[in-house]
């Protein structure tokens, strides 16, 4: 399974960051959105045809039509994170010119020239942010969104196909360094749908829910290998 999410979320991450990119640099619109919303559907059907095809090696076969729903509000929402682009990055763009000249005003060896040399170097008639590097301003934070709502499709499809067969599942995490303390301690632990654990930050906020759900989390929910009891109420503490 981690391979399937590992192979797919790199497309998805790359189509927002390209698509970013091209918000960024102030690129033809129409052109941008239609690749975007091109990639968005061919992504969300290879990642559900690969889903599919890894339970059916297993002996479930799930009726396609289970999952049409949660791919359409998917695409929904990339829709949505499409639209709501162009503030993000205009935001991001305003907020680094706002730190070049605060760095001007603390700054003694960082003169009026320089900062206006950085400012305006754009070409005449040329969308002035272009001087600022996409690459090094927001290219990390365009695949980071990618990469996280391409899990949110895989944890989507993943819990319609296996609500299918069982009422309950094994948490299942990333195993690497990204993976949060709390969920570290749930992993290889079994739950029911309807039962989810609830994690218990240090600030006192708490969080109830399945794989995926709480923000950022890239776990997953694995259907039993065998019959296990599920815990309950169950409770996990930073």
């Amino acid at each position: 399974m981690i391979n399937i999410f590992e192979k797919y979320s790199k497309q998805w991450s790359r189509a927002v960051r390209d698509y970013a990119r091209a918000v960024w640099n102030d690129e033809d619109d129409d052109d941008a959105r239609a690749a975007f919303d091109s990639r968005a559907r061919l992504f969300s059907k290879r990642y559900r045809h690969a889903l599919e095809a890894h339970y059916a090696a297993k002996g479930m076969r799930v009726y396609r039509g289970t999952l049409d729903g949660k791919v359409k509000e998917w695409l929904t929402v990339q829709y949505a994170l499409r639209d709501t682009m162009k503030e993000t990055v205009k935001d991001r763009q305003n907020e680094i010119v706002q730190k070049e000249i605060a760095r001007l005003q603390k700054e003694k060896s960082y003169t009026a020239q320089e900062a206006l040399n950085k400012i305006y170097e754009a070409r005449k008639g040329e969308n002035v942010y272009k001087v600022f590097s996409f690459g090094d301003h927001y290219k990390d934070r365009a695949e980071q969104i990618g990469d996280e709502n391409a899990y949110n499709l895989g944890t989507e499809l993943n819990e319609g196909i296996i609500k299918e067969f069982s009422d309950r599942y094994i948490w299942s995490t990333q195993r690497d360094k990204r993976v949060r303390k709390t969920h570290r301690k749930l992993q290889g632990k079994c739950f029911l749908f309807d039962d989810p654990p609830t994690e218990i930050l240090k600030s006192g906020k708490t969080h109830t829910g399945n794989p995926g759900t709480a923000w950022g989390c890239r776990c997953w929910a694995e259907i039993p290998a065998k019959p296990v009891k599920p815990l309950r109420g169950y409770e996990v503490k930073e």
